[in-house]
């Protein structure tokens, strides 16, 4: 039976389960195949320079798992989508199952692969590929500069060095002329690096206020379980890639079994995704009216029109708001002296009766000083001072930036 003919009759591959399943298994496989992997270039090629080729060793592992599972004949299986029975297919306009081309394979592979690899290559830094270009002289005289400048050698010896660099120039200047287009577009990619995070760091500080604390990694993060939600809500496109190239999963077994319906917790995420949605907008709302105000007031100060305490400024102030405003601010100042003497009386220590320094906190709780509780329950009987729970040292945790 032709695979066209067969994908039609195949039921789609509803069961989250069975999905996330052969994903984890792919995983497992895929890792497998990179330590494989790693050993043999670490064998070939040595420790440090593979440490700086570690990009590169996840994405031609992952390319070449998935290239081996693909094949030339289709529909081709993976390991996890074999021990799961699914294949890929694809569902156009006109609503016929048909095998996944070759084109959509490929397209899918680099929307999973390239944006990790450039992801991960940016972070570590382009020039670490610098040294692939270069020539085990070039490199053994990188490696003798670079122990003259840590060492600090005599005058002499960089009389020496001079002489020697002087005789190598000759040698040296073939090789640049090799190496220098490599070494441009390294150096133009990281300036192309440095330019994007200089637009992400100005977009969370310059853009939105500054007391919001924005970050790009929360909106992508946000995206991710927003995709999630959608994964679990209609069983379809566990990955972007997979979305973006349109392939979906069918069952090959006939013994169909009802798979875990894992909507509700898609409905569920959904819901805490729209509420944090709403909460953040209300809170920059209210961030952009606070920056109004301020902004607004310091205009006024500019302008030299004093503040007044009153909401309404254009209206001519009564007696009756005269004492309202004293007795708001003489309540605001009570207030402020309350919760400051309460907030002091919480740092202070029970056991040396003043403020707490290094934090640690018990498994009961309570908080004291760390040389203090430490030194209770070694001196001591191993238990809280207040509560009398038993507490040995090692269960004892220093609290940081607490106040």
């Amino acid at each position: 039976m032709a695979p066209s003919q067969a994908t039609d009759a195949f039921p789609a591959a509803g069961a989250c389960a069975e999905l996330l399943l052969a994903d984890n298994k792919d995983a497992v496989y895929g890792s497998e195949l990179k330590n494989l992997l790693r050993e043999v270039l670490e064998r070939g090629c040595g420790a440090h320079l593979l440490s700086q080729l570690l990009p590169e060793l996840a994405a031609l592992s992952s390319l070449l798992y998935h290239a081996l599972s693909i094949g030339m004949q289709q529909p081709g299986q993976t390991l996890g989508e074999e021990f799961c029975d699914v294949i890929r297919v694809t569902k156009p306009v006109s609503g016929s199952v048909a095998p996944v081309r070759l084109r959509r394979h490929a397209l899918w592979l680099a929307c999973a692969v390239l944006p990790r690899y450039l992801t991960a290559r940016s972070q570590s830094g382009w020039k670490n590929l610098s040294h692939l270009t270069r020539t085990p002289r070039e490199r053994m005289e990188l490696q003798l500069r670079l122990r003259q400048e840590a060492a600090g050698a005599a005058a002499a010896a960089t009389a020496v060095s001079t002489t020697d660099g002087s005789e190598g120039s000759q040698h040296s200047s073939k090789s640049r002329v090799a190496v220098l287009k490599p070494q441009r577009l390294l150096q133009q990619l990281d300036r192309v690096v440095s330019k994007l995070k200089a637009m992400g760091t100005w977009i969370e500080n310059d853009v939105f206020p500054a007391s919001f604390e924005f970050s790009l990694a929360c909106v992508q993060q946000w995206g991710a379980h927003a995709h999630l939600a959608a994964f679990y809500v209609f069983a379809q496109y566990l990955h972007l890639a997979k979305r973006i190239a349109n392939i979906q999963y069918v069952f090959v077994r006939k013994d169909l079994m009802p798979g875990m319906n894992l909507s509700l917790l898609g409905y569920m995420m959904s819901l805490r995704l729209l509420a944090t949605t709403v909460i953040e907008l209300k809170r920059l709302h209210g961030h952009h009216r606070q920056e109004k105000k301020l902004r607004q007031q310091e205009a006024r100060a500019a302008a030299g029109i004093p503040a007044t305490p009153f909401s309404h400024s254009e209206r001519v102030p009564t007696a009756l708001s005269f004492v309202n405003a004293n007795s708001g601010t003489s309540h605001q100042q009570s207030e402020g002296v309350s919760v400051g003497n309460s907030r002091q009386a919480r740092r202070k220590c029970a056991l040396c009766l003043g403020e707490r320094v290094s934090p640690a906190v018990t498994p009961c709780g309570h908080v004291f000083c760390w040389e203090c509780i430490v030194g209770w329950c070694q001196k001591n009987k191993a238990e809280c001072p207040l509560c009398r729970q038993e507490t040995h040292p090692q269960q004892i945790k220093c609290v940081y930036n607490y106040a």
